[in-house]
């Protein structure tokens, strides 16, 4: 692993998701392979090519607001989310007030602004004339997440549509390690929304029923949403305050195959780039898993599979590949945070988590350990990666922690 630098560590996580309310649900359930894609409730979906969404179960979380100054969806995400990250982290909104411009946030998302767009659209509709106010609290976003959480450094909102998670994770390390900051509250959510669910049906994207990543039957995705968020911090303030520490984010990589504005590169050069500068600073045999992109499309599970082929071309049974989107849908500009947190927890609980429904593998598949059932493993590092519209390209490398630094 890097040798220079400071040691970029995670000390809590909270997580949302269509199979699961917290953090323990929905680890417990990608363990055992649980189905969060059903039927959509929040709109009516049965014109699209599926109905079927990774949709939370908590119908005390609306889908629209009435009024221009109420909480939409994403800010009720963000609230669990958060919440349940520093209470994992055991560190208080006054604690890192106390950082002050030492502690950041570096959030993602896509459709953070959808609700008060839709808010202005439907009140037209009611009213006849829509209240401007709605548009003007959009800007006010951000600011949301500053004040839930108490940091008073620098703020990043990261939109590289699917791959904006895993960037706003890699932003939080460069952070860390120029020493720009201790504490990085970083993390990713979007709402399930049916606009993003028209424009995957327009893309001719959407699976007929119900995604299956890796398969030679595949045909598409389905929307998810949720999210998720992290407690990053130096290694020296994790020990300092004596927190848990899940384990490191060792390395990232960013990259941009300029192929076409939706379709990946077929020979995905971007991926490719990023998945190894990623792992640029530990040896490739190091690597026991990848959490795919995985979305369970005809081009990027191809193209995905042919890349990780290439890069570890030398390796067997002996490395694990799966997707956690199988269970819970893509959850866009979540994605790449809540797969970092099904890794981390993968790392710390030495339990690999299944792709659900790949009944007949692609052949590309067959040289690795495409896990379908649960499976116990020690790994020693992970890679999550997260491809995107407009040739955007992003892989973490996660390590297990130990004391001397080595996995």
């Amino acid at each position: 692993m890097k040798k220079d630098g400071k040691r970029v560590v995670v000390t809590g996580i909270g997580i949302l998701t269509s199979n699961g309310l917290n953090r323990e649900q929905v680890f417990a359930n990608c363990a055992e392979g649980v189905n969060g894609l059903v039927e959509c409730t929040l709109f009516d979906a049965k014109k699209l090519k599926t109905a079927c969404v990774g949709q939370i179960q908590d119908e005390t979380i609306p889908y629209l607001t009435n009024h221009a100054r109420d909480k939409e969806r994403i800010h009720f995400i963000l609230d669990r989310i958060i919440d349940e990250a520093m209470l994992d982290a055991a560190i208080t909104k006054e604690e890192i007030a106390q950082l002050g411009i030492r502690a950041s946030v570096s959030f993602a998302t896509s459709l953070a602004a959808n609700g008060r767009i839709s808010g202005f659209v439907e009140e037209q509709k009611r009213e006849g004339q829509a209240d401007p106010e709605w548009l003007t609290q959009i800007p006010a976003f951000t600011l949301y997440i500053k004040r839930r959480c108490g940091a008073q450094g620098s703020c990043y909102t990261t939109m590289s549509a699917c791959a904006a998670g895993s960037t706003a994770a890699g932003i939080a390390y460069d952070l860390i390690q120029e020493d720009k900051a201790d504490v990085v509250l970083v993390g990713g959510a979007d709402p399930l929304t049916k606009f993003s669910c028209v424009g995957f049906h327009v893309l001719k994207s959407l699976s007929s029923s119900t995604c299956r990543p890796f398969d030679d039957e595949r045909d598409g995705i389905n929307i998810g949403e949720g999210g998720a968020f992290f407690v990053v911090e130096t290694l020296e303030h994790a020990i300092a305050r004596n927190a848990k520490i899940y384990g490191e984010i060792v390395g990232y990589g960013l990259n941009n195959d300029a192929y076409h504005i939706t379709s990946p590169d077929p020979e995905g050069f971007g991926a490719f780039e990023s998945m190894r500068a990623a792992s640029k600073d530990i040896s490739l045999d190091e690597v026991d898993y990848i959490n795919a992109h995985g979305t369970g499309t005809r081009l990027n599970d191809e193209m995905e599979s042919k890349v990780i082929n290439k890069l570890f071309h030398d390796r067997g049974k002996d490395l694990c590949v799966s997707s956690t989107k199988s269970m819970i849908g893509h959850c866009l500009a979540a994605a790449g945070a809540i797969e970092m947190a099904v890794t981390l927890m993968t790392i710390k609980n030495g339990l690999v988590t299944p792709t659900i429904r790949m009944e007949h593998p692609m052949q590309s598949c067959e040289k690795f350990d495409y896990v379908t059932e649960k499976s116990s493993r020690n790994i020693r590092y992970a890679l999550s990666n997260s491809f995107a519209f407009a040739g955007n390209t992003a892989s973490l490398l996660l390590g297990s922690y130990s004391e001397d630094g080595e996995a």
